[in-house]
């Protein structure tokens, strides 16, 4: 069995580096984990759309590949 541990970040203390896909939290949407990425200052979905009130950010999970 394959165990991972997310950590996640929050953006007040931290943000990954540029257009790099992390994992979003976005309190109170619908679904509230997106894949998303930082660019130019601001949040947006992995499809490119702005992602507005991210709170939070973790590494996606490598699925168990080394």
């Amino acid at each position: 069995m394959i165990t991972e541990t997310i950590t996640w970040h929050e953006v007040s203390e931290r943000l990954p580096d540029d257009n790099t896909t992390v994992m979003v939290c976005v309190p109170g949407s619908d679904e509230p984990v997106w894949l998303g990425y930082f660019e130019d200052g601001q949040w947006l979905y992995a499809e490119g759309f702005e992602a507005e009130g991210v709170v939070r950010w973790a590494a996606v999970p490598r699925g168990g590949l080394a």
